[in-house]
């Protein structure tokens, strides 16, 4: 007995339906490599140069270095620049486009569907319909429905690929974001420690001024009285105008300086030259400082976590290539209902539908999609390479910047003790010119030799404190889970996102779906 033709319509519908289930139920895997483990840092012995007095492994590496220099206005320098450094500004913008970019990836992981409407009047040849004997005179089309374009199942897991591509260039940009915390601080405490070298250098041509003066007045007093010569006279002068000439250069420094840290800051220099234009010391540094462990320089530097998220991406890019090569399964349907009048678009007997699968399997690309693989995997080997070249610089970097603070330790002492004899020796050279043991030209000499001490221990003092802020950049501090925390959510504040859980500073970024679901 005949079935009725409803029964059969859905008996039909249960058949397309047991078939797109079989079609999305098939079984996926990812092919190409995976990321090869994280390599195995030096041994400690390679680390850092012999233990030397001035650093301890055994002291933690604070990310908030500048508070070991115990000054106010840096610290507020700094906190201006995470405010206002505009390539703060760009690194976040970065990362909040590669995690939306995030999104745009584990999107294609599911079936686009959208509603659509169309209307059309259709006019055909009119001699061709009145000679077949159909009615010639124009109709309208009204047609409302579901659809879904052609949808790729991911078999291979090349979508998976793309998607552990997309999250590892956004763990990228999250370590670029660090680096250049990193970068921005260290160089706005190198040029605020810069600023305050010069004021103290200026500060001791200024002392040396004044002290040539009074010199210039008693050798005037004797020779008024007859007891000096006029060459006397002279030299002090020409001594007094020789310091005088380099007071134009310090200035020319200081003020580069300044604008470089209004730059860094994100003001103009004026503003910044109101807040430091008064001198203070050279800030201090402590005697002894950490360098933490060996084995977890490679966890702090960002840029070598930068590198290793590259690579990560970059061999997620091989599985995509090798993908394309095999076959692809797609679903595509759509649902609608389609009369001559807009009163028949109630009417279900107007529906209409398709659906079904369609397979391709590229037999002869032409060499391509080999060629695509190949050129994955010299890209991987590349990134592979510049992991490894990062890891190495890493180790070099801190190396040196290590031996450069324990020097420039030992620099300040030497230059101290020397500072302190050539003070000893002018006091002396005036007691005697005073007593008129000695004549105007030996005091001269121990006064310029004095000046030389004091230049070479300023020096000296922003040499120990500049080398402290680039053993801490080395070392990679100068970022915090807070730190960019709070970046990310004064950025997303803006953008709609939450970033917070992937900028994590605990290993990689996460890479569940949960945080970029809002960006889709």
């Amino acid at each position: 007995m005949p079935q009725p033709r409803r029964q059969r319509g859905l008996l039909r519908a249960a058949h397309y339906g047991a078939l797109v289930s079989a079609v999305l139920a098939l079984p996926s895997c990812k092919v190409g490599p995976d990321a090869p483990p994280a390599s195995d840092p030096p041994p400690a012995t390679a680390m850092v140069t012999p233990p030397r007095a001035g650093v301890s492994p055994d002291a933690p590496v604070s990310p908030r270095w500048w508070e070991l220099l115990g000054d106010p206005q840096l610290d507020a320098l700094i906190a201006r620049a995470d405010a206002n450094n505009q390539s703060l500004a760009a690194a976040l913008g970065s990362v909040r486009a590669a995690y939306a970019g995030v999104g745009v990836s584990e999107s294609d992981l599911w079936p686009t569907v959208g509603l659509g409407a169309q209307y059309a009047r259709t006019q055909t040849n009119i001699a061709q319909l009145a000679a077949s004997g159909v009615n010639p005179d124009p109709y309208n089309l009204f047609a409302y429905g579901i659809g879904m374009p052609a949808w790729e199942i991911d078999l291979w897991g090349s979508v998976q690929r793309q998607v552990e591509f997309a999250k590892a260039d956004a763990g990228k940009q999250v370590e670029l974001l660090r680096d250049a915390l990193v970068s921005v601080r260290a160089q706005v405490g190198a040029t605020y420690v810069q600023v305050r070298t010069l004021q103290e250098k200026r500060a001791v041509l200024a002392r040396n001024i004044a002290s040539l003066a009074a010199s210039r007045d008693a050798v005037k007093a004797r020779y008024d009285a007859g007891v000096a010569t006029a060459l006397d006279l002279a030299r002090v002068e020409a001594q007094r105008a020789a310091v005088e000439a380099q007071l134009p250069q310090v200035d020319a420094g200081i003020a580069a300086a300044i604008a470089q840290l209004a730059v860094l800051c994100g003001t103009n220099p004026s503003e910044m030259r109101a807040a430091l234009g008064n001198a203070k010391p050279i800030p201090e540094v402590p005697d002894v400082v950490g360098i933490g462990l060996p084995a977890d320089l490679l966890e702090r530097r960002p840029d070598v976590r930068a590198a290793r998220q590259e690579l990560v991406a970059a061999t997620a890019r091989i599985g995509v290539a090798e993908a394309a090569g095999l076959p692809s399964i797609s679903v595509s349907g759509n649902f609608y209902i389609a009369a001559n009048a807009v009163s028949g678009l109630g009417d279900l007997a107007n529906k209409a539908y398709t659906i079904g699968p369609s397979l391709y399997w590229p037999l002869f690309p032409g060499g391509k999609i080999d060629a695509q693989v190949s050129q994955q995997k010299a890209l991987a080997e590349a990134a592979l390479a510049r992991y490894r070249g990062a890891m190495i610089e890493a180790v070099g970097d801190l190396s040196a910047a290590t031996s450069d603070f324990v020097e420039a330790r030992a620099g300040v002492r030497a230059s101290q003790a020397a500072l302190e004899s050539a003070q000893r020796v002018r006091m002396l050279a005036r007691q005697q010119f005073e007593a008129g043991v000695t004549d105007i030209t030996m005091l001269l000499d121990v006064e310029r030799q004095e000046l030389e001490a004091e230049s070479a221990a300023a020096a000296a003092r922003g040499a120990r404190a500049q080398a402290l802020v680039s053993r801490c950049k080395a070392l990679g501090g100068g970022w915090g889970d807070a730190d960019v925390e709070r970046a990310a959510a004064e950025g997303a504040k803006d953008a709609g996102i939450e970033l917070s859980r992937e900028l994590s500073a605990t290993g990689v970024p996460a890479t569940d779906s949960s945080a970029t679901a809002g960006t889709r």
